[in-house]
């Protein structure tokens, strides 16, 4: 929804993500044609970094399903195609 903030979805990204994320932003904002009015469509970019170790993909895949979750649960969010 619109009336969200980033500043709130930053928050539930950085709990849902833990201590693997590094940096996050929004590179990518739309409203229009097959986005619910009242809503928008974010791109997000979120960096994942462990100082001791390379992650691997099915590592970084959880956490990003964990983001996800986390933002459908507390923000109503989907993924779109």
């Amino acid at each position: 929804s619109d009336a969200v903030g980033y500043a709130q979805l930053a928050e539930c990204i950085r709990a849902a993500a833990g201590g693997l994320l590094v940096d996050q932003g929004v590179f990518d904002q739309y409203r229009g044609p097959g986005v619910p009015e009242g809503s928008r469509s974010l791109a997000l970019r979120l960096t994942f970094r462990d100082p001791s170790r390379t992650l691997t993909d099915v590592e970084v895949a959880e956490v990003e399903q964990r983001v996800i979750a986390a933002l459908a649960r507390e923000y109503g969010a989907i993924v779109r195609g």
